[in-house]
């Protein structure tokens, strides 16, 4: 009998060593570990989760674990915890019920904090739910260092946009201002023998650059605007049919005998609400794309018709078309369509007529096959 209490008074000590180890274990876990009954209430905490919801260990016992939850995960926490509650022991093994869930979580008088939850269950001898057990991380670390990576991503992609930009631009003004100095210096020789079908040629050409480079500067001048969030909606009552002709024969003008522009009309003499301004960038840019990349001896469509409360734009050309693998970024600022070689344009049109498209409310479709043509449709809302 001796012996026996012996040998059973060293289990207990061993027992007691164990627990003791597993008590300082759990107490200077660096991550919070939380123990609860069933149904959330709070039966054991260890220093880290004290911490981390700014109240002492021994308040936090008794307490239900969801008033330390944000509100915007409240609704999330409860419903996850109800669904734990009537589980059966059948349901799940005596492993992590759940991992890596996140939410936030709502310190006492502190700010809320982003927290991954790792989630286990208590059972008894006869395998049924007794309590849970919580392993709460703070992810604020990890929220700022992705937050701080995408703010670098977004600098990055910045000054790539730039750099783009600065030399896209560049290359642009080059041809146009080539032209415009050497007509200049040919119509002032034109005192040694230049005839007059020259100089008007010359001066056409001059036109012809002035107007590129216009068009530049305002395309430029808008996305700077639409980047910044201040390009503004301001409707005025058009006549639709004139002010259509109207750009149709600014940009017959650029593209020359060459290559032809129709307009069609489906009502006469109908006045329309829109801003003026913007839908000039849209007509302007997808006939200014429409003349670069289409054929010469070409005809380009620009058709006007109505659908219920909604005025139609149709616009299509006999071009080279565009790869399916652009049209995803078709209207990202820059990009260029990898089949347009060393045609002109900066690659900031489509971007802008987007962005015109979604200040009026309306939708803008393209449909393209490579070596075919290109037709865009731009839908706008006639209560704008």
């Amino acid at each position: 009998m001796q012996e026996r209490n012996q040998e059973l008074a060293a289990a207990h000590q061993a027992t007691e060593d164990e627990r003791q180890r597993y008590q300082e274990l759990f107490e200077f876990a660096p991550d919070g570990y939380v123990i609860t009954t069933a149904s959330g209430i709070i039966q054991d905490a260890n220093h880290a989760a004290a911490t981390l919801l700014n109240i002492e260990q021994r308040r936090l016992i008794g307490k239900p674990l969801g008033v330390f939850v944000a509100s915007t995960s409240k609704s999330t926490f409860l419903t996850q915890l109800n669904r734990l509650t009537h589980l059966s022991s059948a349901d799940f093994p005596k492993t992590l019920l759940y991992r890596d869930w996140e939410l936030f979580l709502q310190p006492r008088q502190s700010e809320p904090f982003p927290a991954e939850i790792s989630i286990s269950a208590v059972l008894n001898p006869q395998s049924e739910i007794v309590g849970l057990r919580w392993l709460i991380r703070d992810m604020s670390y990890r929220h700022q260092v992705e937050s701080l990576r995408r703010e670098l991503e977004a600098e990055k992609e910045l000054s790539e946009l730039k750099s783009r930009f600065i030399q896209t631009v560049s290359h642009e003004f080059r041809t146009p201002l080539n032209m415009i100095y050497v007509s200049a210096q040919l119509l002032a020789r034109s005192h040694d023998g230049l005839s007059e079908d020259k100089c008007n040629q010359l001066i056409k050409r001059t036109d012809k650059a002035v107007r590129r480079i216009t068009k530049i500067l305002d395309d430029v001048l808008v996305f700077s605007k639409a980047s910044a969030d201040k390009l503004e909606l301001s409707p005025t009552l058009i006549d639709i049919e004139q002010f259509c002709q109207s750009v149709v024969e600014d940009y017959q003008v650029l593209a020359g005998s060459g290559k032809t522009i129709h307009f069609n009309c489906q009502r006469k003499n109908h006045s329309v609400c829109l801003d003026e301004k913007l839908l000039y960038q849209i007509l302007g840019n997808l006939l200014s794309n429409a003349i670069n990349y289409s054929l010469p001896d070409s005809t380009i469509e620009l058709s006007l018709t109505y659908e219920g409360n909604n005025v139609c734009f149709r616009m299509q050309d006999q071009g080279i078309g565009i790869p399916r693998e652009d049209l995803s970024h078709l209207f990202d600022p820059f990009h260029r369509a990898r089949n347009v070689s060393n045609l002109p344009g900066t690659g900031l049109g489509l971007s802008i007529v987007q962005k015109a498209v979604e200040l009026h409310g309306g939708t803008i479709k393209v449909e393209s096959e490579v070596d075919v043509g290109t037709t865009f449709t731009v839908t706008l809302p006639l209560s704008s």
